[in-house]
């Protein structure tokens, strides 16, 4: 059982694998946090302008 065990752990196939899923997992990551960042600042720039054009109206 040792020997598999320290046979397991040396074994580095899969390893490439695995990292570049982590990249992968941390960049759409990244993308998803960027993009709802984004969506939140033009709802806010979109409820602007509508209180702006409603204020104008009301004169």
């Amino acid at each position: 059982m040792k020997n598999w065990i320290k046979l397991f752990i040396a074994d580095e196939r899969g390893a490439e694998t695995t990292e570049v899923s982590i990249t992968g997992l941390v960049l759409a990551g990244g993308a998803v946090a960027g993009f709802t960042e984004l969506k939140d600042k033009i709802e806010a720039k979109g409820d602007e302008l509508i209180g702006k054009l409603d204020a104008a109206d009301g004169n």
